[in-house]
């Protein structure tokens, strides 16, 4: 106590001598003018000499990065349980922990028309507790072994999971298998999600950038398409305890795939399984066949949010497969024009034109094809520019070779970034999930690598002639339809993106019609615009 007590006191004397130094600082310098402070004193420091830099020819030069080395693949173990259930494994010894999860070919595209949001809100029931365990209990049961057991519905595939210590695995795995053989699925949890999820989907109707997400896959697959679903409060409502029983009695172990990576073996994860989970048998959900998209092609989709500050746009088509030939140009050809900060695109609407933000291109992948989208979030006023713009650079990229500087860029940055995909065991795990979700080789990086070091401005621009149509995309505009309608009716009039013309549409993604506006006079600017 001394000791501190010492501390103390010198922190706070050095604390007041410095403060009584710049009150004497700023007293002198405030109260007298600078000619008046007094001539130098001999014991003053001297000026610092002035600095020089060495006049050396290396400096005129930027320095060259070295050549990027290969990245070396991790080792992945792979093997069947007796129960058919298809494991893959790997192991690190870095943390003592253990992380498992049971893939099925199940989700959204698997459900009925009428009740959009079942598969994610019966497998999110699935995880509420057990026949035994309510959710307060289950979750208290998990919290005594620091354990997370979760479930979880996308728009292809369906998970159940568990976290946890290795030396609470076994634990933990008895509560999954409990889970799994008596799950609760009560019809009280069933009403409390489906109002949380009732309440989510009133919030996404509440923004231009959530409508836009909610609506653009049935405009760019259809309506009845298994991608292009949108959920809504009725659909929810349609969902039944009994939907939800049907939809958990189909997870069955073979043909499923688990993902096990963590501080543990193969002999570990069968004899456990072995043990633990000998009641689970059946065959699991298959993926569903999934037919072409119907898009509107050409088509301009309007819905109206009143007084929206930005618009959010996007411009889309139906894409390759993830397995095609030329998915590695296909991606650099997408990155070059939307996919990076230096991509055309932001480049234009961002740095040169001031429209937005950021602009982006991108594909998205499904197990069935892809879809691709280049949009922003703009100002309301830039709307139509914006669109022009767009369809200007993806013009160009059809019209013309990359350049060498945009070659090189985005290809060392993806031959620089694929480290980090191995970083963790977690990322190794979900490198490898995403390749059997595919269905691609196992050794697939391996070949990108030299895929990469070999592609050619010609494979790129091939990729955008093949990929990217001259006409027929599907647009997407959320926005104040008083400010951006008639930029819009003028685009489709003329054809730029195709000859579908407008659609209204709520944020439901139903056809619908705009409200009457007030007519526009020239004391009245139109709203985004400045008066005259």
């Amino acid at each position: 106590m001394a000791i501190l007590h010492v501390r103390t006191i010198s922190w706070l004397c050095a604390g007041l001598l410095g403060l009584s130094l710049v009150a004497c600082d700023s007293k002198k310098t405030d109260t007298q003018p600078p000619d008046m402070v007094g001539p130098a004193k001999a014991d003053d420091p001297a000026p610092p000499a002035a600095v020089t830099w060495p006049d050396e020819p290396f400096r005129a030069t930027r320095p060259t990065p070295g050549p990027v080395p290969e990245t070396p693949q991790p080792k992945l173990e792979q093997f069947t349980l007796d129960n058919g259930l298809e494991v893959y494994l790997v192991h690190q010894d870095i943390l003592p922990t253990v992380t498992i999860n049971i893939a099925f070919e199940t989700g959204s595209a698997n459900d009925p028309g009428n009740k959009q949001g079942r598969s994610s809100l019966c497998i999110d029931l699935l995880s509420e507790g057990t026949k035994n365990l309510d959710k307060v209990a289950f979750e208290t049961k998990q919290a005594d072994h620091a354990v997370n057991i979760y479930s979880f519905s996308g728009t292809e595939s369906s998970s159940i999971g568990v976290s946890a210590l290795k030396a609470q695995l076994d634990p933990a795995l008895d509560l999954l298998a409990e889970m799994l053989r008596e799950p609760g699925l009560r019809a009280e949890d069933l009403d409390r999600l489906r109002e949380r999820n009732k309440a989510t989907v009133l919030q996404q109707k509440g923004s231009p950038g959530s409508i836009a997400r909610r609506v653009l896959g049935s405009v760019v697959w259809g309506k009845k398409h298994p991608y292009g679903g949108v959920t809504t409060e009725k659909t929810l409502s349609a969902i039944t305890l009994a939907d939800c029983k049907k939809v958990v009695s189909k997870l069955r172990p073979r043909g499923a795939r688990m993902f096990v990576t963590g501080q543990v073996t193969a002999a570990e994860i069968k004899q456990a399984f072995t043990s633990k989970f000998g009641f689970w048998k059946g065959a699991a959900p298959k993926s569903k066949k999934i037919a072409k998209a119907k898009p509107g092609a050409g088509t301009i989709y309007l819905v109206h949010s009143p007084g929206a500050a930005q618009s959010v746009i996007s411009v889309a088509t139906p894409g390759p497969k993830r397995d095609a030939a030329d998915y590695v140009p296909t991606e650099m050809m997408a990155k070059i024009l939307g996919g990076s900060f230096s991509s055309r695109i932001n480049m234009n609407l961002r740095e040169d034109k001031g429209y937005a933000y950021g602009g982006r291109g991108s594909f998205r992948y499904y197990r069935g094809g892809s879809h691709f989208s280049a949009g922003s979030s703009v100002r309301t006023d830039a709307t139509g520019p914006a669109l022009r713009e767009i369809a200007k650079e993806i013009a160009g990229m059809r019209d013309a070779p990359v350049t060498p500087e945009e070659l090189k860029r985005e290809r060392e940055g993806a031959l620089l970034a694929l480290p980090a995909r191995f970083s963790t065991a977690r990322r190794t795990l979900g490198s490898f999930s995403n390749l059997v979700f595919y269905g691609l080789p196992l050794d697939w990086y391996a070949t990108y690598q030299s895929q990469l070091a070999k592609l050619d401005a010609a494979a790129i621009q091939k990729a955008a002639t093949d990929h990217l149509p001259q006409t027929g995309y599907v647009v997407l505009v959320v926005g104040d339809a008083e400010v951006v309608y008639d930029d819009l009716k003028a685009i489709a009039d003329e054809k730029v993106f195709g000859g579908g013309g407008i659609k209204v549409l709520d944020a439901d993604g139903q056809p619908t019609k705009l409200p009457e506006f007030a007519p526009k006079t020239e004391d009245q600017p139109v709203k985004g615009q400045p008066a005259k």
